[in-house]
Formats: structure tokens, sequence, C-alpha cells
């Protein structure tokens, strides 16, 4: 993944080296975020561009709505005790309500793990045959940390993978598509006013 530099980023995003460290101590951005590396002149602080502009941009869109601590319960991967009803869900924009009605057919109210779900497969239905992983229980998503990985075989076929950022893959692999499951929870949290 392409890298960033800390000055770069407050140059494209037009934050404060105070606020970026301040959303760090607030748990808003994880501390494994930073990646410190060697440079001529000393010591630079790195970021994974696909990674950390997504997450600057939500914390934006949502810092005047949302207090920190509302923000943080939709992007910190371990305050997700939310439970959301089956009619806040069809109201977010990205989500299929056809998909949420298959997925949501034996559940009273859904979390925030299934919301991420839905939301992703309701945006990759060209991608992926949504009807092998819809019965499918989604329970082994230990956190928001993770990623949905869409690889693609030698025979053409595509498969839905998630796993962790550094997730290694057979050369036979094609991966078509990375999303963090943060950036999803991110784009629902905008959504949910």
């Amino acid at each position: 993944m392409e890298m960033i530099s800390k000055k770069e980023l407050l140059q494209i995003t037009q934050i404060s080296y105070g606020q970026l460290y301040r959303w760090k101590r607030e748990g808003l951005i994880p501390d494994e975020w930073f990646i410190r590396q060697s440079v001529a002149s000393g010591q630079e602080t790195y970021f994974y561009k696909e990674q950390i502009l997504p997450r600057i941009e939500t914390i934006l869109s949502l810092k005047d709505r949302f207090s920190h601590e509302e923000i943080k319960q939709f992007l910190n991967p371990n305050a997700k005790d939310r439970r959301f009803t089956i009619s806040e869900a069809v109201l977010i924009k990205g989500i299929d309500p056809f998909i949420l009605r298959i997925y949501a057919q034996e559940k009273s109210d859904l979390t925030l793990y299934d919301l991420v779900v839905v939301y992703f497969f309701s945006n990759n239905q060209t991608l992926l045959d949504i009807n092998n992983y819809l019965s499918v229980d989604f329970k082994q998503i230990a956190s928001l940390d993770q990623f949905f990985y869409l690889v693609k075989d030698y025979s053409g076929k595509t498969y839905l993978i998630i796993a962790g950022e550094d997730a290694v893959f057979d050369p036979q692999l094609t991966v078509l598509k990375k999303q963090a499951l943060s950036d999803i929870s991110g784009l629902i949290a905008q959504e949910l006013k």
C-alpha cells in the first residue's frame, strides 16, 4: 500500500498536528497506524494512505454532529454494543432492502457487524454471487480491524475472504478489491444522523 508522510497528510486534510494527535489519544485513530521510519534527517511518521485518508474524512464529516465518544463507537473495534432495528437499517443509504431482508430474515435486530456485511454485499453485487454468502453466519468477524477481500481464482470464480490487513494469498488468486470493515462502519455512521 502507498504510504503518506505526516506532513503530507496534514497538508492534504487541512487538520493540525494537535488535532491528529488528539484523535489518536481519543482512540479515533489507532496507535499502530502511526508508523515511524528513519529518514536522512532523523525519524518521520508515515501512514498507509488508503487507510488514513478515509478515516480522517469520516471523522471530519461526523465531528459536527456527534461527540468524539459517539464517533469512537462507530470506528473503534472494541466498542460495538449498539443494536439496530430493521427499520433503522433499511434507511441507510447504500444498503439494498432486498439483501437486508434476506440477511435479516431470522433476526429481530442487527449489530454493527451485520450492517457492515449487508452494506458490503449491497455494494458488490456485480462482483460476487451473494446468494452463496447470505446464509453464512458472520460471527467470526472479531473486529472492524479486518478487511473484506474479493479474490478471483484462475477459473474466474470470485470469493469473499475476511482477513487482516497483512493477509497473504496464493499467487493464483487475484485480489479484485480490499475494503476495511472500519471504513464501511464510518460510512454507515454518516448515514445514521
